[in-house]
């Protein structure tokens, strides 16, 4: 049976990229694994895109990770030599605020993550608590968890949580058992880049999946892959035509899912999680599902546009 999946196109010459170039107007660009990796920039990759709005692209920063606010996602860019404005920048820190805003919530939130959530419902007028340690105490039985519940909190939100605990998840899953109370993801990747091959970091898929497990609901998802996250992003750029735009990503799941969800062509870079034998995967696989996550081109990373730029 013949493969639904497109086939990939290697933006290996100059042609190409020229090509490439002349299709689209505005530019998504995740973050983490396609910009920098941890704190350090992945190398050539601000003078990429600096040299594509130079060309007159628009560029937007969508990414997953909430643990920062736009307000220091823009220092870091900043610092790492790309030119970046403040409505450009699209954390699900700010997909959560923006959400809330918008539905007339005025109930405090229970942050199963970091200050990124608690910075961005602050400047919308929402409070919230969670974010910090909350370790387990020594005298802790498995039936005995001790936690006071906030009768204010109307929503969980979960983000990445390096400070996770069992009295957190114990709290997430009391509040969310309640029919009453949102259950939102600002993303639920299942996992971040380690430089070490064999190290697994958890990311907040972990820990939405454990509150569905003991609560049997599920969240309502603010990050990528959904529509809803570039619905945000419309909101602020209504000039954005999805025909004349390009999701960069280092994740074949969100990335190029959120590209193929929303009518976006996709760019795949490997300098993050993804690999070009899971591309190759992806695209041979049976499944049409997996059909979504093959990207319209690649590279190794968004330094090789450089040579043709």
């Amino acid at each position: 049976k013949k493969s639904s999946a497109v086939t990939p196109i290697n933006l290996d010459s100059r042609e190409r990229v020229h090509e490439f170039l002349n299709k689209f107007d505005f530019i998504l660009s995740d973050c983490d694994g396609v910009l920098w990796v941890n704190n350090g920039a992945v190398r050539g990759a601000a003078q990429a895109i600096n040299k594509l709005r130079a060309r007159g692209k628009r560029v937007c920063f969508a990414t997953n990770n909430s643990t920062k606010t736009r307000d220091e996602f823009h220092q870091k860019l900043t610092k790492l030599g790309f030119e970046a404005d403040l409505d450009e920048l699209f954390p699900t820190s700010y997909s959560t605020a923006v959400y809330l805003k918008s539905i007339g919530f005025d109930r405090k939130v229970f942050i199963v993550g970091q200050s990124g959530i608690a910075g961005e419902l602050a400047d919308v007028g929402i409070e919230s608590t969670g974010v910090g340690a909350d370790p387990t105490p020594r005298h802790w039985t498995p039936g005995m968890a001790e936690v006071d519940l906030d009768p204010d909190v109307g929503a969980v939100v979960i983000g990445f949580d390096n400070q996770i605990s069992f009295p957190k998840l114990t709290k997430a899953c009391s509040y969310v058992r309640d029919n009453e109370c949102l259950f939102i993801a600002s993303n639920a990747d299942e996992t971040y880049p380690h430089p070490d091959p064999k190290v697994a970091v958890p990311g907040p898929g972990a820990y939405v999946a454990a509150i569905q497990a003991v609560t049997g609901r599920d969240p309502i998802p603010l990050g990528k892959p959904y529509q809803y996250f570039f619905d945000i992003i419309r909101l602020q750029h209504p000039e954005i035509d999805p025909k004349r735009t390009i999701m960069i990503g280092d994740r074949l799941t969100t990335d190029m899912v959120f590209g193929r969800n929303n009518g976006l062509k996709t760019l795949f870079v490997q300098s993050g999680i993804g690999t070009y034998d899971d591309m190759i995967n992806f695209k041979n696989s049976q499944d049409p599902e997996d059909h979504k996550c093959v990207p319209d081109y690649y590279l190794d990373s968004l330094d090789d546009l450089n040579k043709y730029l």
